[in-house]
């Protein structure tokens, strides 16, 4: 958080941050559960575009965007 003339600038999610999942969530053939992390590698007006760590891949993810928490570094 940086603040800068009694304004607190909040972190956003944006391409590059990592981020976690707060609940599960089922995706195609397999469920990714609480706590998951991902790398938003893309970004449109419907949702990020998701990777984790082997590859795995969930884009527009709009759907779950209550779901995700941005991970501090």
């Amino acid at each position: 958080v940086k603040i800068t003339d009694m304004k607190v600038e909040h972190e956003q999610i944006k391409i590059g941050s990592r981020v976690r999942l707060l609940e599960d969530v089922e995706m195609f053939n397999c469920t990714y559960t609480k706590g998951h992390e991902f790398k938003v590698y893309g970004s449109s007006y419907r949702g990020w575009d998701l990777i984790d760590d082997d590859g795995n891949k969930m884009d527009e993810c709009l759907f779950i965007h209550d779901k995700l928490e941005l991970v501090k570094a």
